[in-house]
């Protein structure tokens, strides 16, 4: 066990799935209410951050008398995600970062994980439904994948230096700008590498 789960409030994948993330991880991190769901899995969070809107007082003091860690931050500037994966890079750099339950209940909450991710300058994977989505950087990273998988690209603005390999479609230090170019790749093998240069890119792989 070597990474950090972080748990949102939306819909939680398959019990198995749930588990794999769970048994794999050495720190558990719910946001907010997020706690309460772990509960009904009988799994106890190590750390609740946010707001604590989603929380009673009396809940709270039960999570702490267990001697969970309560992190209360009261930023309305910034998601609880961001939150998350800030106190996480803060307290446990260079920690593997998995994110589930952020799919699902508002759309704006959705798309402001993705967001998150660049506002944090994390390199955190969120799992939604059967997708994995990660934040491009200037270092090549390897993705472990299944031959015909679909494999797409989605950039925020200009993005430049996109060097892609082990896709049908790869991609040399090519530029990419907002819009579908990068959409329905696919990949070739069990393993895919990516890397930009400069810009806000997204790496969508359906597991």
């Amino acid at each position: 066990m070597t990474g950090i789960l972080i748990v949102g409030n939306g819909n939680t994948p398959s019990q198995s799935v749930f588990d794999h993330f769970v048994n794999s991880s050495v720190l558990i991190l719910a946001l907010d209410g997020a706690a309460l769901t772990l509960a009904k899995h009988e799994i106890q969070p190590h750390v609740i951050i946010g707001d604590m809107d989603g929380l009673t007082s009396e809940q709270l003091d039960e999570f702490q008398s267990k001697g969970v860690q309560i992190v209360r931050n009261l930023d309305q500037e910034t998601s609880d995600v961001s939150k998350g994966l800030t106190w996480s890079k803060q307290h446990h750099p260079g920690k593997h970062i998995d994110v589930i339950g952020i799919d699902g209940g508002r759309l704006d909450h959705q798309l402001a994980a993705f967001s998150a991710l660049f506002e944090c300058q994390s390199e955190a994977r969120l799992h939604i439904d059967d997708w994995m989505v990660a934040r491009v950087t200037n270092t090549p990273h390897k993705y472990q994948t299944t031959k015909g998988r679909n494999v797409s690209l989605i950039p925020f603005g200009k993005v430049t230096g996109v060097t892609l390999d082990g896709c049908k479609y790869p991609l040399e230090d090519e530029r990419l700008t907002s819009g579908t170019r990068g959409i329905h790749n696919e990949a070739l093998g069990e393993e895919i590498s990516i890397s930009c240069q400069q810009g806000d890119l997204l790496l969508l792989v359906r597991i």
